[in-house]
């Protein structure tokens, strides 16, 4: 089959990785353009498609454990893989290492050209892409993992259903002078979750969700943003300094039902951007991508995505909904709300099925 994918971040990556690895002929378009430095919590869902492709080596850092907070509050989670029966639960990778990888595997079906059209599969004629260079390419699908503000989606009608969350994302790099190994954190501090991501030699990952006003004040301001997150992170892991200059986005809830058309496909933020709270963005769009490919030896394109897409449905919309809960549930600081949650966490912390079930979810593992 002859594939087309647009987009070099790291789902057109592994989706060209994997579409040549079964046997079929790809070309993946993509301008360079200057691409953010994230840190990626890969779900052990993604660390076996990785694995499959030979990809088994990754910089960052092992994720053995995640602990839930809330400032303020006495009661709180441990998730632990050993105790829960696993090795790992993934791990965290920085975004510009990964990307480096895969790039290197691909690097010869990759092209840097930009796609001006895309006419999806008519009756009588198989999908189109036409370059900004004036080449024009029949293929048998189409794959867009170019982001959810591509100029394509919209031209090829997908229309998609919003929710602001009004809140700004701050995303950066942080040094602690304490850091536990392979320890990941979820903290709720009344302003919103921030998630801090082990990357190795004292250096985390941050996602930090916030009122839009006050996260440009501390994007502008270091030595605040520094101090605030001195305040807030848990007091064990000492002192903090900025690694990496943070980045802010605005965030919302952005869905689209039916992500495909005959013979085009999308995947990614191009299909749904969901709350970073749970860092379950890339892994919901790459277990997507795996009903696909399973789906494919099957059955035509059209057929298989829309087979694929229907058992993937669920899972984005339990994830959807799990990632979007959270901070509603914790933005609300009345105090009986936090002895409420204060106490389920103590108790859930007692619960070992109940602390796997949670664990393998976020795993991608749950079917």
């Amino acid at each position: 089959m002859r594939c087309v994918l647009v987009g070099g971040g790291p789902i057109g990556l592994i989706a060209a990785a994997s579409l040549r690895a079964d046997g079929h002929t790809v070309r993946l378009f993509d301008p360079q353009t200057e691409k953010p430095t994230m840190s990626l919590a890969l779900a052990e869902s993604t660390l076996r498609l990785l694995e499959r492709l030979g990809i088994d080596r990754l910089p960052g850092e092992t994720l053995t454990s995640v602990h839930v907070s809330e400032k303020g509050v006495p009661g709180s989670m441990l998730l632990d893989a050993p105790e829960l029966g696993y090795t790992r639960f993934g791990q965290i990778v920085p975004s510009e290492a990964l990307e480096a990888q895969l790039s290197e595997q691909v690097s010869d079906v990759i092209e840097a050209s930009a796609v001006e059209s895309i006419v999806p599969r008519s009756r009588s004629l198989p999908p189109c892409v036409t370059l900004a260079t004036g080449e024009v390419i029949e293929t048998d699908l189409v794959i867009l993992a170019d982001g959810g503000r591509s100029h394509l989606t919209e031209q090829l009608g997908f229309i998609p259903q919003t929710r602001p969350f009004a809140r700004t994302a701050l995303l950066g790099r942080i040094r602690l002078s304490q850091p536990v190994p392979g320890r990941a954190y979820e903290r709720f501090v009344g302003t919103g979750p921030l998630a801090l991501l082990p990357l190795g030699d004292c250096l985390y990952g941050f996602v930090w969700s916030l009122d839009p006003a006050r996260a440009m004040q501390l994007v502008d301001d270091l030595d605040a943003l520094r101090a605030l997150l001195e305040r807030t992170v848990d007091p064990i892991l000492g002192a903090v300094s900025i690694a990496k200059d943070p980045v802010a986005i605005e965030l919302v809830e952005r869905w689209i039902d039916q992500p495909y058309r005959p013979g085009v496909l999308l995947l990614g933020n191009g299909a749904q951007t969901i709350h970073p709270v749970a860092g379950q963005g890339l892994n919901l769009a790459l277990r997507g991508l795996g009903q696909v490919l399973d789906a494919l030896p099957h059955d035509d394109p059209d057929t298989a995505i829309a087979q694929a897409m229907a058992r993937w449905r669920t899972d984005r919309d339990r994830t959807r909904f799990a990632s979007s809960v959270l901070e509603s549930i914790f933005d609300r600081p009345n105090p009986l709300r936090r002895f409420a949650t204060a106490t389920a966490m103590s108790v859930l912390d007692q619960s070992r099925s109940v602390k796997r079930q949670i664990a393998e979810a976020g795993m991608g593992l749950l079917s």
